[in-house]
């Protein structure tokens, strides 16, 4: 499609550059009139390629949750600088560089413009715009706050992305080591093994049992690579959707929380999620019930999910949110008494805030102590590996010394 160059005005007269694609120079000059844009020059652009790749592949770009969040700061920045939302929006839409979000906002100031609000045109994107964020503009777009809203959403999207970010920095070595140990391992077996293999029978000595196990892991490697390249594929990817179903992800997390040391860690980090999730809707003004459904979606724990709506089904019935997280038998008593507080002193958002900064303190506790937990362990696994494989290979040559002695 051919690609035209544009210089326009908005409606407050600020002047914008850009590219826009269209069949024809007409369909352009009606697209831009569509959006609101008053045009000054519009023509063909030069050199124009029939085909960009790189355009092509930032299609299927996915949206991360980073953008999201770079998005939001810079519609509240508008919205409190008084610009209208419309013309915001479209601004925002030429200076995004990752197309696909690019392509989504450009859908969405369609939809303003037919009259929908912004969460009805955002809602149109579930695989974009998460649920949370959608109730969260809906809340601010109702009361008429929506840049305190998006601030909102902000602050509790920058804190789960810190603690990915530190979760990850405290595996990141544990992981390279058990990487690098497995290549070891794999190249021991193809390439060296054989090697002694070959010299041991010449001696038709027996060899010890780590020797024989090693040689015959190389022969399965070498005879039936294609079957264990296969296997190891497949239980990859069966485990990998299984974990994707409501039995796989409940049976995981089960496991999850009661892996020593890292269990409590995950749990934490669930009733943090919760407690922030939850003071954030309820203090946009969103329904207790309908911030207890939308919060057991956005925990990442099945088990702590499912608590979190039968909590939900209780308060609906009558129960008071204090007497609901007691019965489900998953929430701590520090949760359960500082809820209890809010909920008989009405400050309930400052109790749950309260919650979120004391799990938030124990879980970069737990973060800065897992690497103590984590490096003996990994020691004694690889101390176990190494001395299988210093057995397999130096035990036949004490063997045959003390046979030629």
């Amino acid at each position: 499609m051919p690609t035209f160059k544009y210089r326009v005005r908005d409606r407050t007269g600020k002047g914008i550059e850009g590219k826009i694609e269209a069949p024809t120079l007409q369909l352009a000059g009606d697209e831009l009139h569509r959006l609101g844009y008053l045009p000054i020059s519009l023509e063909k652009a030069e050199n124009a390629p029939l085909f960009d790749l790189s355009d092509w592949m930032n299609q299927f770009k996915k949206v991360r949750l980073e953008d999201v969040v770079v998005l939001s700061q810079q519609i509240s920045t508008l919205y409190k600088a008084g610009l209208p939302l419309l013309t915001g929006l479209s601004n925002l839409k030429d200076q995004i560089e990752n197309k696909t979000l690019q392509k989504v906002l450009g859908e969405v100031c369609r939809d303003i413009e037919a009259g929908n609000p912004l969460f009805a045109s955002m809602a149109k994107h579930p695989k974009v715009f998460s649920t949370i964020y959608i109730n969260m503009i809906r809340a601010g777009e109702t009361s008429g706050k929506l840049g305190e809203s998006l601030d909102r959403f902000v602050t509790l999207a920058d804190r789960e992305l810190k603690t990915h970010q530190r979760l990850k920095e405290a595996t990141r070595y544990p992981m390279i080591v058990i990487f690098s140990v497995a290549i070891a391992f794999l190249v021991l077996i193809v390439f060296v093994i054989p090697r002694f293999a070959a010299t041991f029978a010449q001696f038709n000595a027996p060899l010890p049992l780590p020797t024989r196990v090693m040689i015959g892991m190389n022969k399965i490697f070498q005879t039936y690579w294609y079957l264990v390249l296969g296997g190891l594929l497949g239980i990859s990817i069966f485990t990998k959707r299984y974990l994707q179903t409501v039995n796989g992800r409940h049976l995981w997390d089960k496991i999850k929380i009661r892996i020593p040391v890292l269990g409590p860690l995950f749990l934490k980090i669930g009733l943090s999620r919760f407690s922030n999730t939850f003071g954030m809707l309820n203090q946009s003004g969103i329904p207790i019930l309908q911030a207890l459904e939308i919060t057991s979606t956005t925990v990442d724990n099945v088990l702590l999910s499912q608590s979190i709506e039968s909590v939900r089904q209780k308060v609906r019935g009558g129960s008071s949110l204090t007497e609901a997280l007691k019965e489900s038998g998953r929430f701590t008593p520090l949760v359960i008494q500082m809820i209890s507080i809010g909920e008989s002193s009405g400050t309930l958002d400052e109790m749950l805030t309260r919650v979120t900064d004391y799990y938030d303190i124990e879980v970069d506790n737990a973060m800065k102590k897992l690497p103590t937990y984590i490096e003996p362990a990994l020691t004694l696994v690889l101390g176990g590996v190494v001395l299988l494989l210093a057995l397999a290979v130096f035990l036949p040559w004490w063997n045959m010394a003390s046979l030629f002695k």
